[in-house]
């Protein structure tokens, strides 16, 4: 596992492990051009400066540690913020990334804490990103965009907590103003709906609508079948 701690700005084993692997890819996709990514922890979750690019990778899959209670927690919905920029006449290039916390439930007062990746994540997450840099730094057409997912690693059960969320307190969250939304369950490393039969927790409750519904239908046509003989023997 990889923590991104915050305040690292670009020192450490582990952010190295995240400029190591961003390194090995672009210089595999653009070897004439030097890139470089640092972590900013006051990034703009909006405004980008001019000539810099905006991306946002919704959805990755993390593990949280409180660092008061020791408590662990993992979440699917884990938003993390990249400005990216190319000066063509330097030929260098330039990312800079934010990783949005979450706060433990059972402390109180307690503070964004930051998320663990698998190395796996951090591929794919890096795999997505450069494909953005070569659409938006490079104006290139790309044909083939689907590009695998972050895996959800472990089952994650229960809502995803917008109050204990900072892309929610910046406003980025894309569940920011639903209230409490239920997060993506894992099958074979893979997301799978909510909506889905893998998901549906409660099968017999859904049953139970099924021919609560079905109860309302007949109550109806037989309402509608008794205004009609009224109506044929009132005429009489």
């Amino acid at each position: 596992m990889l923590l991104l701690k915050r305040g690292c700005k670009g020192e450490g084993e582990n952010m190295k492990t995240w400029q190591r692997m961003f390194d090995q890819k672009m210089e595999w996709e653009k070897p004439n051009n030097t890139w470089s990514l640092t972590v900013e922890d006051n990034l703009s979750p909006r405004n980008p400066e001019r000539r810099w690019h905006l991306y946002q990778q919704r959805k990755a899959f993390a593990r949280f540690q409180c660092s008061c209670c020791t408590r662990h927690w993992p979440s699917a919905q884990v938003l993390i913020l990249f400005h990216m920029h190319l000066d063509r006449s330097q030929r260098q290039g330039q990312v800079k990334m934010r990783v949005c916390g979450q706060k433990c439930k059972k402390c109180h007062g307690a503070k964004f804490e930051t998320p663990t990746f698998s190395q796996e994540n951090i591929e794919r997450i890096l795999d997505k990103l450069v494909l953005k840099i070569r659409e938006k730094c490079y104006r290139e057409s790309i044909a083939n965009r689907d590009l695998a997912d972050p895996i959800v690693e472990e089952d994650v059960e229960g809502p995803h907590d917008t109050t204990r969320c900072e892309a929610c307190a910046l406003g980025i969250c894309y569940l920011k103003g639903k209230g409490l939304q239920i997060q993506p369950y894992s099958s074979t490393y893979g997301f799978v709906s909510p909506t889905s039969p893998a998901a549906a927790s409660q099968p017999g409750q859904q049953a139970w609508r099924g021919a609560d519904t079905e109860s309302d239908w007949k109550l109806l046509c037989f309402v509608v079948v008794l205004l009609i003989f009224a109506v044929l023997f009132s005429g009489k």
